[in-house]
């Protein structure tokens, strides 16, 4: 069952006991401009209309292959859906959107959070299962869905009798939503009354232990989120960001309300795609690229071609930077890519400095906290441990996320101490530096030694012929837990585990080579960010050796 509607959140900074000192000899980012220079805003519709108004026959999204859409046109078009959501709703709804990558998914979010209303987001690929879960949870009033996506909805609509309408998305790009725009009087942004601490959007998590739980944020973590990326990397009117990522994820609003508060645009791909990539990049004059997961070590398996040179970015960002494919990639490429570490819950907590960018290359660091940041490293009694060793990172700063909807004891359990407590394992070394070891619930023992799936999939993925990996622990009577490596090869290619193993065996610590091997021609389930699910392949047989090539016996397990 679903707890009352929150409005707003009363504002929680983390962090701001039991700090530990911070050595001289750490770096830090150089040339950051003043906190809220970035974004002076005081809620996130505030940067609608006024980075609209400044400059409103600019592009504010071109969505690739469909159209190009003003500022003007933009900031009209969701006030006008705001005027027509406003009778529906009232200050605290929750208002669902399930929606493909096109326009009307940012009109429509946009018209939500000037209601003071809070977006939820499914996927739009979700079936009843899961679907159901975010609605019997959320308990929205109104859906937001594609065509594609209304069978799912209308299925699930019972799980929330709070639900009395579905506006459905129809038509041609931009006016699946012209019906209901032009039913109503505009909303005027500029006079709407939002607060910093109303709830915009709750994303659900992956679900990595359990069902996918609500991450609530205010108006206070999207501006906070904002202001540090523009003040970390400054950007202006000649800026274009490509967008390859699901509008139902959080990245692709924020690079569209950084866009905004910038003077800069937005392109926008339906879905990623190798063959296609560089192809949007250069129609499209694009400045800078933001990625997650996979996307890097797919396009390094992509045939090479001219237009990977004749582009003008300037800048790649990426959570997750694979250290053994670093320097191979910004010599084919021509231009940076920045290691970043992020969550939900806590927004942008490290990424690589600016200034030490060719220095680290390769490095696999992930940098270090932004201003405003502290990122401590603790056992599992939360003591800070040594320099060089790994710990969990508890995360301290102002404007993280405002909780878990609907759970309490599990909001207050990850915020225990006054830090939130994300699950990511990493070490420090001697300058300040952050290197990611991989999820506390991932790291695998075998015979007393911890194995980092993370690592072990890194090296995986750097081989030619392997399109991406994923590293699970296999129950062992003697060591405690064994290594299964499940693989992806390039179609068509004869990829033996042996080779599998050999490639290995030169990279990494003869501990950590996968005893268990599982090959595969096709893609991994995925999660709404792109990663592999895990917990699909935990639940595809009984016993995880069945079918899996065993290092042991150099067999296949029947």
């Amino acid at each position: 069952m679903s707890g009352p509607i929150a409005t707003q959140a009363a504002r929680m900074e983390l962090g701001v006991s039991n700090i530990p000192p911070r050595p001289s000899t750490w770096i830090g980012h150089e040339n950051v401009a003043p906190e809220w220079s970035g974004v002076p805003h005081q809620t996130v519709i505030e940067i609608v209309s006024k980075g609209c108004l400044e400059d409103p026959e600019r592009p504010a999204i071109i969505i690739d292959g469909g159209p190009i859409m003003t500022r003007r046109e933009f900031l009209d078009r969701c006030q006008r859906f705001a005027g027509y959501l406003k009778p529906h709703v009232k200050a605290g709804d929750r208002v669902v959107i399930m929606l493909d990558n096109r326009l009307e998914f940012m009109i429509a979010l946009f018209g939500i959070i000037a209601n003071r209303c809070t977006m939820v987001s499914i996927a739009p690929t979700a079936m009843q299962y899961d679907a159901g879960h975010i609605v019997t949870d959320a308990a929205p009033t109104v859906a937001i869905v594609g065509k594609p996506q209304l069978p799912i909805m209308e299925a699930v609509r019972g799980n929330s009798p709070a639900l009395r309408h579905i506006v459905l998305v129809e038509g041609d790009e931009p006016d699946g939503l012209a019906a209901y725009e032009n039913a109503a009087e505009p909303l005027d942004f500029a006079t709407v009354e939002c607060k910093r601490e109303d709830i915009i959007t709750v994303y659900y998590t992956s679900g990595t232990t359990g069902a996918p739980k609500g991450c609530m944020l205010h108006h206070g973590w999207w501006l906070r989120v904002i202001d540090v990326d523009l003040r970390l990397f400054r950007r202006g009117w000649q800026d274009r960001q490509l967008c390859c990522l699901p509008f139902y994820y959080a990245d692709p609003a924020i690079q569209l309300l950084t866009s905004l508060a910038s003077r800069g645009t937005m392109v926008a791909m339906r879905r990623f795609s190798v063959s296609r990539f560089w192809d949007v990049v250069t129609t499209y004059d694009a400045t800078e690229i933001l990625s997650i997961a996979s996307i890097p070590a797919l396009l390094m398996k992509g045939e090479p071609g001219p237009a990977e040179l004749d582009h003008r970015i300037r800048l790649a960002i990426h959570a997750g930077l694979p250290k053994e494919l670093h320097a191979e990639m910004v010599k084919r490429y021509g231009f940076h890519w920045h290691n970043q570490y992020g969550s939900t819950e806590g927004g942008v907590m490290s990424r690589v400095p600016d200034h030490m960018a060719d220095e680290l290359v390769g490095t696999g660091t992930m940098g270090v906290e932004p201003p405003g940041v502290t990122i401590r490293l603790v056992d599992d009694e939360d003591n800070d441990v040594a320099e060089g060793d790994a710990g969990e990172c508890l995360i301290g700063g102002p404007d993280l996320y405002a909780g878990y909807l609907n759970r309490p004891e599990t909001t207050a359990e990850a915020n225990r101490g006054g830090w939130y407590h994300s699950g990511d394992v990493a070490r420090r070394d001697e300058r300040g530096l952050l290197y990611f070891v991989g999820r506390k619930k991932e790291i695998i023992r075998r015979s007393g030694e911890n194995i980092s799936a993370a690592e072990l999939e890194g090296v995986l993925r750097s081989h030619p012929q392997i399109i991406d990996a994923a590293v699970v622990p296999v129950p062992d009577e003697l060591r405690g837990e064994e290594v299964k490596a499940y693989v992806q090869v390039r179609p068509g290619d004869d990829l033996s585990p042996e080779t599998i193993v050999e490639f290995c065996r030169a990279n990494l610590a003869a501990f950590k080579i996968p005893r268990f091997i599982e090959i595969r021609d096709t893609d991994f389930e995925r999660t709404p960010s792109m990663r592999v699910h895990k917990q699909s392949l935990l639940k595809e047989k009984p016993d995880l050796r069945v079918g899996s090539w065993d290092r042991e016996t150099g067999k296949v397990q029947i």
